[in-house]
């Protein structure tokens, strides 16, 4: 039904565009515009109006791609396949792939008179979960939303939108107005077909993997959502920012979520959202959980162990999936040397900066923090600060100078933080904060000794703070 919905979408864009061009042909003739050229704009509207549908036919039909995991490399895996299909009227595939994402998805194709299904893992749907979610997630996949989450609900009123932003700089736009009723029309039908089917897809699965199963796996996909977009801003944005882009990012994800057990339970006893899912088609996360109140349990032993335990060894498949993460301009790195790299970019930025205002103030032969220390000594620590920073000396420009001069004699290396980022390391092993060094220099009666102690006490080389070149 929903494949007759998009494609009478092309006919009626074919019919609007015919009877715009019926309008405009006669009104552009009338003001001395040659037909062949409003013909030849008729024509490319038409072509700009039927992108959508064919993108989004060629999107569905287009071959799934991950890494193949046969049943030698997951037995359990194909055991527990082939267990949920039969519990919940789902299609055992032919293949199983796997690949770097975090979603499911199923498609079964026709190729020369023979139909082959595939099932599509995301490694993030194993990473953060357990054997009993994993159950749970997959009934919910199979019985209700295999074909929703690979379809095209929704791209009719996506094309729909495609074509209001097109031809947005218009101000009058007969062709979206002759659009609107169909494109509304059938997203109200597509929609309420790919509900109905969603919930009760629930339902079969809460009966075959229980309620708190079912309805945990349906909440967690909010938490996780949450939680990969505060684990970019930690740890993968700023990795991208200097051209790298770390290895084994899956395992980093989780990683990430094992060091923030409280924030996650945070998330969880937050209300789920009210907002309807992909495409607009799904029925919101709360709805759903809300319709499977009152379900009973049908944990197993087992449940509690990680999903990952599923494969006899992930670590190959794992490794095998995250060469399928690209992002243009990068070059693939350890998270320990993403580390390294953006720690001291990040300091070396900064001190460059505060070289380049104290050389402005006490000239170019003073540009180094042993020339700072000695207008300090000499006593006009608070007229000094105050002039560099009316000139715009960086915040934390001291601190930085330290770092890069720690990094220098080599005392000093960064380390991933999971949930907080990076953090800078001694030789020793302990925490090395550069803000607590630079603390003598901000007392009330600054003590540029005990600063050059610390700094010799850390093994730190105070003349190599100073500019480069």
């Amino acid at each position: 039904m929903t494949l007759l919905l998009l494609w009478g979408f092309a006919p009626w864009t074919l019919l609007s565009a015919a009877l715009l061009g019926a309008l405009v042909i006669p009104l552009a003739q009338s003001i001395g515009a040659p037909t062949p050229g409003v013909l030849f704009g008729a024509v490319i509207v038409a072509v700009v109006a039927l992108l959508p549908p064919v993108a989004a036919f060629r999107d569905v039909s287009a071959p799934l791609q991950g890494e193949p995991v046969d049943r030698e490399r997951a037995p359990e895996l194909w055991a527990l396949v082939e267990e949920v299909a039969a519990a919940v009227g789902g299609t055992v595939p032919d293949e199983i792939l796997v690949d770097n994402d975090s979603g499911l998805y199923s498609q079964r194709v026709s190729r020369r008179g023979m139909r082959r299904a595939t099932l599509l893992l995301g490694i993030g749907v194993f990473m953060p979960r357990t054997v009993g979610l994993f159950r749970a997630m997959l009934a919910v996949h199979m019985s209700g939303s295999a074909t929703s989450l690979r379809s095209i609900e929704g791209r009719v009123w996506d094309g729909h939108l495609y074509l209001q932003t097109l031809f947005a700089k218009y101000p009058i736009n007969p062709l979206n107005l002759l659009l609107w009723p169909y494109a509304k029309i059938c997203f109200a039908a597509t929609s309420r077909i790919t509900g109905a089917r969603v919930l009760a897809g629930d339902q079969a699965a809460a009966a075959y993997a229980g309620g708190p199963n079912t309805w945990s796996t349906i909440a967690e996909i909010q938490v996780l959502d949450r939680m990969w977009d505060r684990f970019c801003k930690a740890h993968l944005d700023p990795a991208v920012e200097q051209g790298l882009l770390p290895f084994d990012i899956a395992g980093g994800f989780s990683r990430f979520l094992d060091a923030l057990p409280e924030e996650r339970a945070a998330l969880r006893a937050e209300p789920l959202s009210d907002k309807t899912g992909w495409s607009a088609t799904h029925p919101s996360l709360a709805r759903r959980v809300a319709a499977l109140v009152g379900v009973p349990d049908k944990t197993r032993p087992g449940d509690e162990a990680p999903a990952l335990s599923l494969f006899t060894d992930y670590r190959p498949v794992a490794a095998m999936v995250d060469v399928m993460w690209k992002s243009p301009g990068t070059v693939r790195a350890s998270w320990e040397e993403v580390a390294d790299r953006v720690e001291r970019n990040r300091h070396e930025e900064r001190a460059a900066r505060s070289y380049q205002v104290i050389g402005g103030l006490l000239g170019p032969s003073r540009a180094s923090l042993a020339g700072l220390l000695a207008d300090i000594d000499s006593g006009r620590r608070d007229a000094l600060f105050l002039e560099l920073d009316r000139r715009g000396f960086p915040a934390g420009g001291l601190a930085s100078m330290v770092a890069v001069a720690a990094f220098r004699s080599q005392e000093m290396r960064a380390e991933i933080r999971w949930g907080e980022g990076t953090g800078l390391v001694g030789a020793d092993g302990k925490p090395f904060a550069p803000k607590e060094l630079i603390a003598p220099l901000f007392a009330a009666e600054p003590d540029a000794d005990a600063f050059r102690k610390a700094l010799a006490d850390r093994g730190v080389d105070l003349h190599r703070a100073v500019a480069e070149g």
